[in-house]
């Protein structure tokens, strides 16, 4: 693939959907995770590359207690090197006092309270789109995607330049911005996309103790996750060829881990409808 092609179109879309509607700044929350971080360069870029639209990119980075030192470290680098405008938001307290709030009824899980935390977030970050004139950027890959690795009304946001790659993908577009654009290691652009790509994933939520394979494929990587879902897909539900395929991963990586995979993609299909169900006229027309 060719990543210089890959960056260009993301900032170029980027800013054509920012002066087709008319908007003032691009909102993004910061993990310190790579999605975060990638977007962050992109968002960067386009302010820029078009310094003539006066356009904000502000990052937020909105840490619980569940976020390690090493995730604030690597926001804090992000925010530094591409943000016009930038700050930190700690949500514990917000959290905490939901968290109460909700359990006065039914007692939490480790996943509802994850999604608290996302949709807090979620929450600060439309305010600030709306009282800027901006959008929320969203930062999902096609992996995360596929496996519903993300919450409904949570960090799903407006516009997404990231999301047409695969999580291994977007390793590659990092390595060759650090390596190929920013590659003065004085650099802090250099280093907030070192950091990001050397860090460990992980949902910033606490739902699982060792990253986000310990929740998708122990023992395995992106690489793997992302070519059991493609061949998958690429089967395009026909029977045969599923099976063939199933088999052929299954050598590879497993039984264990293709069925792992796949039923967390299947069991996730209702947040890919993204639409709500509606109520047709004609029942009661």
């Amino acid at each position: 693939m060719d990543y210089k092609k890959v960056f260009d179109t993301m900032v170029n879309e980027t800013t054509k959907y920012l002066t087709d509607h008319r908007l003032k700044s691009m909102i993004l929350g910061i993990s310190g995770g790579i999605d975060s971080t990638v977007t962050a360069a992109v968002c960067h870029e386009v302010v820029n590359r078009h310094p003539e639209l006066g356009l904000k990119f502000i990052g937020v980075s909105m840490p619980c207690t569940s976020n390690s030192v090493e995730e604030n470290d690597s926001a804090s680098k992000a925010m530094r090197a591409f943000c016009t405008e930038c700050w930190v938001e700690n949500l514990q307290a917000q959290y905490l006092l939901m968290k109460a709030t909700c359990e006065q009824h039914y007692p939490s899980t480790a996943l509802s309270l994850g999604n608290i935390k996302a949709r807090l977030r979620m929450i600060y970050l439309y305010n600030l789109a709306s009282v800027t004139g901006g959008i929320v950027m969203d930062t999902d890959n096609l992996t995360e995607h596929y496996l519903g690795f993300w919450t409904i009304h949570g960090d799903v946001a407006d516009y997404n330049p990231i999301g047409g790659l695969w999580k291994h993908e977007v390793y590659a577009l990092c390595k060759y911005l650090f390596t190929e654009v920013f590659t003065d290691t004085n650099d802090i652009r250099y280093q907030a996309l070192k950091a990001a790509y050397d860090i460990m994933p992980t949902d910033g939520n606490g739902v699982s103790a060792g990253g986000d394979m310990a929740q998708i494929a122990p023992g395995h990587t992106y690489e793997d996750v992302d070519d059991i879902l493609n061949s998958y897909l690429n089967a395009n539900g026909q029977p045969e060829a599923q099976a063939a395929v199933i088999s052929r991963l299954n050598a590879a990586y497993g039984a264990e881990t293709v069925e792992r995979v796949l039923t967390r993609h299947r069991n996730s299909e209702f947040k890919r409808k993204r639409m709500p169900i509606v109520l047709e006229r004609k029942l009661y027309e």
